[in-house]
């Protein structure tokens, strides 16, 4: 490992000046490399007007910097993808929503108000919540719901860094919206794997003047339906809406709609079947409506409307699509920090003729020494990715997004543009077919399906994809878990979907209807008396649907050690695990059952399936995709924070379907602040 204590003193110092210089000026006042912005951020909105954000330095408790923001949330129409204007979440009056950037070290207030017809709150996807559980931002576990016209408070430390964002954790609003990405910009001092990349002193500095001025991508599916209108549909049809109609970038994208000749072709190479239009499977089909009682015995096919599943929009195909601008006359590289906030499908992304140096996972410095060709993002994955620029002014270069999924073929794009000093000089771009946008002549790393491309099918090398469990993933700074003789608990969690509105996570699941409007498990007597339901089945949560469900767990003790198993039944899709507050180290998974008691001795009989040494440390992973026989995934972690956490699937329709677990930790140690407690 290279760490930046092997590089000349003079040249850290000149980094440090540099982002010390940075920090001073305002956003508006500095601009490395003239990278376009295509949401610039004012630290100064707030200043005079009442939304979005104000810094006072130095007004923290501790002599940090204190960072306000107000977040207004209200409802508009907006039409992403050209086809169909519908309702959408407005954040301060826009969609998508500004990005947030703030520092390493700042104290955070960040006011959520409620002017739309929804109850809601808003989570903080990856932050620890270090000593502030109860700004966790979830309904009923760490706060209550907050009403139409009504505001929370949220007070939490920056003691992270890295890429991360801001949803809704109230049903599926986040896919109607709600949800805006926040970037902890890293302390200068902080070790980073740079070094692995290039020793080249020029390099190094342009690195780190990418890195703080990152590029934010926030990739997301879209349909043509807000959510609650699926979740009822969902519920009349009893079936599983499992279409998408376009794929955005940064709240842009076209509605593609590919020649019916050329989905064949694809349904029939990669043994898919009959795909309709929209590159779905047919409602006939085992995986989409199961032929088994729960499912196709009681759905009605007729309820879903064909424009989820069956016709395409091609009037969208022409819709612009976002462009990320960048230039070459100060800087020959750029930051991406890449999210899918998309509630359904897992995406591979990729940019043509461009390798990404995949530097950091989920606010993570990773051990990168290699380029890789394309990564996938699952739901709720964060990564940030330096790009080298080789290409010349005036060049563009196609942004590749495809859903890496069975039941839908469906690919989104964008635009990777050079700037060019001569206005004259324009890109070429090309239809490559009836039903696509005019893209660049670039040459791809992936195809429509988001296949990994070889040099026999045109690529210019056999392209790879960024392995999330290999030592690249591992992190930079070595941070082994604690050993199996430390290990206080082991959780079980098993996953199944017994019925086609259903998902769960344990028991029976954890539908949102059984915790969201009510009074919050992180106040006193509300976790009192659940835990005495749970424990002695006394007490007014007795025979309680929320106790019933099965998917409430206790840790008592501050600093324990718990190990998390998930036990996949039965053939499921990948589940991306997302567990609340710190996180966890992957020690390991399978295909098939886990027949053991603990991690430790499933680890003596199958010690391939396990690491050790230097796992990922993520606050989420995918489960293994599973036939009947089912997968395992097996993680650890440490309790740092007293309060209710939450674990649960990112998958929007799972979530909202039961896959939710809640875990009452050290609850005793809990001492809630009179501004969050039960009002008197």
């Amino acid at each position: 490992m290279k760490s930046y204590s092997s590089i000349p003193l003079h040249l850290l110092s000149l980094f440090s000046l540099f982002l010390t210089l940075s920090l001073a000026l305002p956003h508006d006042a500095y601009q490395y490399g003239n990278i376009a912005r295509s949401a610039e951020l004012d630290v100064n909105v707030g200043l005079g007007k009442s939304l979005g954000l104000t810094r006072h330095v130095g007004a923290g408790k501790h002599g940090a910097d204190l960072v306000h923001y107000v977040l207004e949330i209200s409802e508009g129409y907006a039409n992403p993808d050209g086809a169909k204007e519908r309702m959408v979440y407005l954040l301060n009056g826009k969609f998508p929503a500004d990005p947030l950037t703030i520092d390493e070290g700042d104290e955070v207030e960040f006011l959520v108000i409620n002017n739309a017809t929804e109850s809601l709150t808003m989570h903080f996807h990856g932050i620890e919540q270090k000593g502030t559980p109860w700004s966790d931002g979830v309904p009923g576990v760490t706060q209550p719901i907050i009403q139409p016209g009504g505001n929370f408070t949220h007070r939490w430390n920056a003691t992270q860094h890295g890429f991360y964002f801001i949803h809704s954790h109230s049903k599926s609003q986040q896919d109607d919206g709600m949800a805006m990405t926040l970037f902890i910009r890293p302390h200068h001092n902080r070790e980073r794997p740079f070094g692995q990349i290039s020793e080249d002193p020029l390099d190094l500095f342009q690195m780190y003047a990418a890195e703080h001025h990152a590029e934010s991508l926030m990739i997301m599916d879209w349909r043509h339906l807000p959510e609650y209108e699926i979740g009822e549909i969902w519920k009349e049809a009893n079936i599983e809406p499992l279409c998408v109609q376009s794929i955005l970038i940064n709240g842009q994208g076209s509605s593609v709609c590919p020649p019916t000749d050329e989905l064949a072709a694809i349904g029939a190479a990669r043994e898919l079947g009959n795909l309709t239009a929209q590159g779905c499977f047919y409602l006939d089909n085992p995986i989409t409506n199961p032929q088994e009682e729960g499912f196709s015995v009681e759905s009605n096919p007729a309820l879903l409307p064909e424009e989820l599943w069956l016709t395409c929009s091609p009037e969208g195909v022409d819709n612009p699509l976002y462009t990320l601008n960048v230039d070459t006359r100060n800087t020959s590289w750029v930051m991406l920090n890449l999210v899918n906030n998309g509630g359904l499908w897992e995406e591979i992304f990729s940019i043509d003729e461009h390798e990404l140096y995949i530097v950091a996972v989920e606010g993570e410095y990773v051990n990168t020494t290699t380029p890789v060709e394309a990564v996938s993002l699952h739901s709720g994955v964060r990564v940030q990715a330096l790009v080298k620029l080789t290409g010349t002014p005036g060049q563009a270069y196609t942004i590749r997004v495809a859903a890496n999924v069975q039941p839908q073929v469906k690919s989104g794009y964008g635009i990777f543009q050079y700037a060019s000093p001569d206005p004259s000089v324009t890109p070429t771009l090309v239809k490559p077919a009836a039903g696509y946008p005019a893209l660049p002549t670039s040459t791809p790393f992936i195809d429509y399906t988001g296949a990994l491309l070889t040099t026999a099918t045109g690529a210019k090398c056999n392209a790879t994809l960024f392995d999330y469990g290999s030592d690249q993933a591992a992190p930079y700074v070595a941070d082994p878990p604690p050993s199996n003789d430390e290990v206080a608990h082991t959780l079980f969690l098993n996953m199944r979907r017994p019925n086609a509105i259903t998902w769960v996570a344990n028991g029976t699941g954890l539908q949102t209807g059984l915790y969201e409007n009510g009074d919050p498990l992180i106040w006193d007597y509300v976790w009192r008396d659940v835990l005495e339901a749970a424990t002695e089945n006394t007490g007014p949560f007795a025979g309680s649907e929320l106790v019933l469900a099965d998917s409430v767990y206790v840790v008592p003790e501050l600093g324990s050690v718990v190990d998390l198993v998930f036990r996949v039944h039965g053939a499921n899709p990948p589940h991306p695990i997302h567990k609340h507050f710190n996180r966890f180290w992957v020690l390991g998974h399978g295909p098939g059952s886990f027949n053991w008691t603990t991690v430790a001795e499933a680890a003596e009989a199958i010690p391939e399936n396990f690491n050790f040494v230097n796992p990922p440390k993520r606050d989420g992973y995918n489960t293994l995709p599973s036939t009947p026989d089912g997968s395992w995934l097996a993680l650890r972690y440490v309790v740092q924070n007293p309060g209710p956490q939450t674990v649960h699937c990112h998958i929007s329709q799972h979530a909202a379907g039961g896959m939710v677990a809640v875990i009452l930790q050290a609850m005793e140690q809990l001492e809630l602040p009179a501004e969050y407690a039960k009002p008197s």
